[in-house]
């Protein structure tokens, strides 16, 4: 590691590595998820970190194994959480745009199978997700409908799917199920035509 990189802890309960996990720009920000990965990752399964910036200046991800500059020789020494107000980055960075923040800080991620590098002006927020106490480990998880969604009249089945789904992709979600459209309490059948109310209860 280079001397211009100090170490930096951003929560109290930590592995010694991570993996870089997922990373995408949401309405929050540029957002940044690592796994636990090292000596404690049996200990800490289940535990996520998210790292968010409201904006940022740049980054990069480069695989782990093409970067020599973070290779180190003693395995004891392994960390992810690095940042440096003089790295060669940065100071490139600096050299190209004078509209450069003040404060610019870069901070790396060094993770098993990626490196992030960011550069951003202030330091992210830090979101600890990880299994509620005393309740078994989860893998998955999801959220059944029980609603409809009211929608003009004019949208359609396929313009409405073709936006939630849009919806759910951008947030890195995935949907299973299926859609039927209801005009005035009634399914509306493929044919188009009126079909079964869907509380019949009602009508009785």
């Amino acid at each position: 590691m280079e001397q211009t990189f100090e170490k930096w802890h951003p929560y109290d309960n930590l592995d010694t590595m991570y993996d870089v996990n997922d990373i995408w720009m949401g309405p929050d920000g540029y957002n940044l998820i690592l796994l636990p990965d090292g000596k404690h990752k049996e200990k800490l399964e289940g535990q996520r970190l998210m790292f968010t910036w409201e904006s940022i200046v740049s980054y990069q991800l480069s695989g782990e194994r093409y970067r020599e500059d973070i290779w180190i020789s003693d395995p004891e020494q392994a960390w992810s959480f690095w940042k440096s107000t003089d790295s060669a980055y940065l100071n490139t960075l600096r050299e190209r745009s004078s509209l450069l923040p003040e404060g610019a800080v870069h901070w790396l991620f060094v993770g098993t199978n990626l490196v992030a590098d960011v550069i951003a002006a202030q330091p992210p927020k830090v979101t600890v997700i990880a299994p509620s106490a005393g309740m078994p480990q989860a893998h998955r998880k999801e959220f059944e409908f029980q609603g409809c969604v009211e929608v003009p009249m004019e949208l359609s089945e396929d313009q409405f799917l073709d936006r939630f789904l849009m919806f759910i992709e951008e947030n890195r979600w995935s949907f299973g199920g299926g859609v039927r459209t209801i005009v005035d309490g009634c399914y509306i059948n493929e044919d188009g035509t009126l079909g079964k109310p869907v509380w019949p209860e009602e009508d009785q």
